[in-house]
């Protein structure tokens, strides 16, 4: 005659446990990862070669309409929070412009590519996405940090590939108020 071990079920004290073990780590790894990487909505549609032509239009009124300041032969262009700023990728280059915006304002990046394929990306601001050939990108978001950083691509697009550099400057525009003393009695 076999012994046959008696069928236990499911440990519900262990379950219990491991679920709770779980939610411990999780919770606080997703937050963390959801801290570092910020909001943002992006969105894509196709375009034709004229929306293209539209589109240089829409980068060159906005330079000659926000450029604040020149240093050395290079417009630096500051926008309103909250407004529509254009990026054009083409032939290894971001634009002639350096773009200057503020920390915490939110801001609509437009996207599109004239030759290849390239890759925005700005390490410090948690920036990157692809264009495509053809697609038109809107990327809402808010800068995250002041300072001086570079605009690279992210993506393989020829020889002129390491040389594909812009510059973006984010202002920290939150000054402390004075405080206000109490008036001395007259």
């Amino acid at each position: 005659m076999s012994q046959e071990k008696p069928n236990k079920g499911l440990n519900y004290k262990l379950l219990l446990v491991t679920i709770v073990f779980c939610v411990a780590v999780g919770v606080p790894v997703v937050m963390n990862i959801k801290a570092k990487n910020p909001d943002m909505t992006v969105t894509k549609e196709k375009i034709t070669r004229e929306d293209l032509v539209g589109f240089q239009d829409k980068v060159k009124q906005m330079v000659e309409t926000y450029t604040v300041r020149v240093e050395g032969e290079t417009p630096v262009v500051h926008p309103p929070a909250g407004s529509d700023i254009y990026l054009l990728a083409k032939n290894y280059d971001w634009g002639n412009f350096t773009l200057e915006l503020e920390k915490g304002q939110t801001y609509r990046l437009h996207l599109a590519t004239l030759d290849m394929k390239h890759a925005i990306v700005v390490r410090e601001l948690k920036l990157m996405n692809r264009i495509k050939v053809g697609e038109f990108k809107t990327l809402e978001f808010a800068p995250i940090r002041a300072g001086r950083f570079d605009i690279i691509c992210g993506e393989f697009c020829g020889a002129g590939h390491a040389s594909m550099v812009g510059s973006i400057i984010v202002t920290d525009t939150t000054v402390a108020a004075p405080e206000q003393g109490v008036a001395s009695p007259q």
